[in-house]
């Protein structure tokens, strides 16, 4: 059996492959409607619609900068309310050589935020929430 470790993930948000990416979670789930009726021993469930969700931290680089990669990741600079606007998201968790993990999926972004101190690196995290099907395939 194959495992992976995450060290050549790679993130890409509107077609900008993100330069610097530390870390990135992705969590998709099923919301479950309760059917429980009375005279039930036990509750009962039946899956409802699924959503998923995830962030990404990373450091922030002038390359990013440059690509306009950061003006696009600020909620709201796009779009208008009630119809936000929805970028394409794609994430290879193991880096994206052929036959490796692939995770794709359009998003609205809900959140940026950069982070700066005196001894250490000036870091951001995006927080993203899916709009549709995300599909899990392979490179």
């Amino acid at each position: 059996m194959a495992t992976y470790t995450g060290q050549d993930g790679v993130i890409s948000i509107g077609g900008d492959t993100v330069a610097q990416v530390t870390s990135f979670s992705i969590e998709h789930t099923t919301n479950t409607i309760e059917k429980t009726a009375m005279g039930d021993v036990y509750r009962e469930y039946i899956a409802g619609v699924n959503e998923w969700s995830g962030s990404a931290d990373i450091f922030i680089t002038d390359t990013d900068n440059t690509n306009g990669l950061y003006a696009n990741l600020v909620p709201g600079t796009s779009g208008t309310v009630g119809s936000p606007a929805v970028a394409a998201l794609i994430a290879y968790p193991t880096g994206n050589n052929a036959g490796n993990p692939k995770i794709t999926g359009n998003v609205v972004i809900t959140g940026f935020s950069v982070s700066s101190e005196v001894e250490g690196m000036v870091t951001g995290s995006i927080s993203f929430q899916g709009t549709g099907a995300m599909t899990y395939t392979t490179a």
